[in-house]
């Protein structure tokens, strides 16, 4: 709990991101395998630094268990008062999230670069040349896919083309 402070710092792009989600009038959930104590005091970080979802569901918030399950995931619909699961979008950086998010049947996005499977801080990231990045993409990638992401991206600040790819897909009738 006490180190999580020292982690806490929002991923580039990702406030601006979640400032136009939310002028478009998207709700936002977290879904963490962290255990509700560790995530209280990172929501108060994250806050601090502008960030603040509408809903947050921890491991160790139901009984139902964790990922790779759907549960927390639905959670999130269940709070957020979405009446398609099939209008919302995971977003995520580890495997079990993503088949979280195939689970409950949502849209799944992979974050190649600025998460777990990449290992990379902000620095070693902003010092990396274009190379290293794609053979890390290519690493992580497959991974992703083969866990059911329809999508892979580098971060969530490359998330918006995704989402107006999949506002087409749902119009032309596609479904998760």
């Amino acid at each position: 709990v006490e180190r999580v402070g020292a982690h806490s710092d929002l991923i580039p792009g990702a406030q601006d991101t979640v400032a136009a989600l939310r002028q478009q009038g998207l709700k936002i959930g977290s879904t963490t395998g962290y255990p509700r104590q560790v995530m209280d005091r990172l929501m108060v970080e994250a806050a601090a630094k502008g960030y603040r979802p509408d809903c947050t569901v921890c491991a160790d918030d139901l009984a139902a268990g964790a990922r790779p399950g759907p549960w927390m995931a639905l959670q999130c619909v269940l709070e957020l008062k979405v009446g398609d699961v099939a209008h919302c979008v995971k977003v995520d950086d580890t495997l079990p999230g993503i088949s979280e998010g195939v689970s409950a049947g949502m849209w799944t996005v992979g974050l190649a670069l600025s998460g777990s499977p990449a290992g990379l801080t902000l620095a070693q990231y902003q010092a990396a040349t274009p190379d290293e990045l794609a053979a890390i993409r290519r690493q992580v990638t497959p991974p992703f896919e083969a866990a059911g992401a329809h999508y892979v991206i580098d971060s969530v600040a490359d998330l918006s083309p995704v989402l107006k790819d999949i506002e087409r897909r749902l119009a032309a009738g596609e479904r998760p």
